[in-house]
């Protein structure tokens, strides 16, 4: 099986609550508003007739999409074999330095080809379906008491039990916030604030000690490693580490200086199903519990986010996350089942999604 073409993408997708608003990183700690993301669909065919589907969708400072590196990535891959995933990646690394985000794409529609291929869903050919209904969790955006009680009960009643404040603003507002939504929480629900690396030190450090009598978890609170393990170092407080995890070596040196309690592993940032899973299973062999998702995107990543969360030990799955679920377009059908809090994958064969092609348009690249 040799690939013949590779069809690129994009589709804007507007997020469901209108903006979403983290701090950033300036003296001022202004805000940050996005509204729309940059998801790029990625087609490959090949000569056997089977096509696979995979989409790379990151915001924030790597917001410019997976585009700028798709024609050195295509030109290396066409005539190779799409299930040899080892070799596609050497042959990725080896072509452009960087640029995780368009290899995910492309190592994801491989993986569909090799499920489609083997006649398996992705989740076996992972190793096998070891959570059956992986927990998701839900962002609490609001900044406003009111409506952060609003949120927190609709969710809820959906069945989620995982709660993700966005914090990172200003040290005295995001202390307020943590405490209020602390004591909302219900036994057997988790509350963790996200500060996106936007707390400075001095920042972090005081808002651990104004939290640390609540069972709350600190998630990413400064930008560097060496900022992380001194906050970690200072507070009996849970921590979960995400922009941080960025390849195997960083995993490594997390496991060994038991930094953190929950690892997030985001596909995209780390290059790929096929590296993701790597990273994966050296976590869970050392005991740390993982976050299984990607950045942001549609149905097809959030199937492919399904299958890697179906194939992690329940027991060390922290949690994951419903991403099309966050947009109001669609890049592909259909998308993994959700119910009572918990994300379900297809049992067919590869990702178990196609691209919406009525919603993605024209290509705006071919190769091949």
């Amino acid at each position: 099986m040799k690939i013949t073409k590779i069809r690129v993408f994009k589709k804007s997708l507007p997020y469901v609550s209108g903006e979403l608003e983290v701090g950033d990183r300036s003296a001022d700690r202004g805000q940050l508003s996005n509204d729309l993301f940059n998801s790029t669909v990625v087609v490959i065919d090949t000569d056997a007739g089977i096509s696979g589907c995979g989409e790379s969708c990151p915001w924030g400072a790597s917001n410019l999409g997976a585009l700028p590196a798709m024609p050195g990535l295509a030109n290396a891959l066409l005539g190779k074999d799409p299930r040899e995933l080892h070799q596609i990646e050497r042959i990725m690394d080896s072509a452009i330095e960087g640029h995780s985000y368009a290899k995910s794409a492309i190592d994801i529609a491989c993986w569909d080809i090799l499920g489609k291929t083997a006649g398996l869903p992705i989740y076996t050919l992972l190793g096998g379906k070891l959570c059956d209904g992986a927990p998701l969790y839900r962002c609490v955006m609001e900044q406003e008491h009111d409506k952060i009680l609003a949120e927190m009960e609709q969710y809820r009643a959906a069945g989620y039990k995982y709660f993700k404040l966005r914090v990172g603003i200003k040290p005295e507002k995001d202390i307020e916030l943590i405490r209020y939504a602390a004591k909302l929480a219900k036994p057997g629900e988790v509350v963790y604030a996200d500060a996106n690396c936007r707390w400075t030190l001095h920042d972090a450090l005081k808002v651990v000690r104004a939290v640390e009598d609540l069972d709350v978890m600190i998630e990413q609170p400064c930008f560097t490693y060496d900022e992380c393990m001194h906050v970690r170092a200072r507070t009996n407080l849970s921590m979960k580490l995400d922009e941080l995890v960025t390849d195997q070596f960083m995993a490594e040196r997390m496991t060994r200086d038991l930094i953190a309690d929950v690892a997030c592993v985001k596909m995209a940032r780390v290059g790929g199903l096929t590296k993701a899973r790597r990273i994966r299973d050296y976590f869970v062999e050392h005991g740390i519990k993982v976050v299984a998702e990607c950045m942001m995107g549609g149905e097809i990543v959030s199937a492919a986010v399904s299958h890697f969360a179906a194939s992690t030990p329940a027991e060390l799955l922290f949690n994951t996350t419903d991403l099309h679920a966050y947009h109001t377009k669609p890049t592909g059908t259909l998308a993994p089942p959700t119910s009572d809090g918990r994300m379900y994958c297809h049992d067919t064969p590869g990702l178990g999604v196609e691209p919406d092609f009525e919603s993605l348009g024209n290509p705006v690249a071919v190769f091949g």
